[in-house]
């Protein structure tokens, strides 16, 4: 039983060297390459999770601006709207205004029309009155008047300018 042990213990030896031999051989020639390349995978990951922030800022930025650039489209609109109205507000206080001041005149023009004719109907009727009155004196001198004669000429004077009785 004793050799067993010893042989056990031989074999245990040598496979501890083996397994410090592997791990050296490993650790000489396998190691740097997988520890080079999982450096250059976690570098790679470093470098995307920095692009990504990078990349997050720059749309975090851009949306910053855009919000900003919406704001003044937005203020410069409703400045404009504002404008157009006040603009179409003074435009129909103009009309207004210019349309109450033809009126006006178009009234007055009127007026004026209607006192020029009112005058001159007045002069045609004064004009007649004067013929009548002339043509009845010119009557009543040639005939001899006697009252009936007068009471008929002046009914025919009345009839003739067209007083009511």
């Amino acid at each position: 039983m004793g050799h067993s042990v010893s042989l056990s213990w031989q074999m245990m030896l040598i496979e501890l060297v083996s397994v410090l031999m592997l791990f050296g051989f490993l650790r000489r020639y396998a190691f740097p390459p997988m520890i080079k390349a999982m450096r250059e995978r976690a570098q790679r990951i470093q470098h995307d999770i920095e692009t990504a922030e990078a990349t997050r800022r720059e749309a975090e930025a851009l949306k910053t601006s855009l919000e900003v650039e919406v704001k003044e489209i937005r203020r410069r609109a409703d400045e404009t709207l504002s404008r157009a109205v006040k603009d179409a507000q003074n435009e129909r206080r103009r009309i207004l205004e210019e349309s109450q001041r033809e009126s006006k005149r178009i009234l007055e023009e009127a007026t004026a029309e209607v006192a020029r004719e009112r005058q001159a109907m007045l002069t045609a009727v004064r004009r007649q009155v004067v013929e009548l009155s002339v043509e009845v004196a010119e009557r009543m001198i040639r005939e001899r008047m006697n009252q009936d004669t007068d009471r008929k000429l002046v009914s025919e004077f009345i009839e003739r300018i067209g007083v009511p009785q």
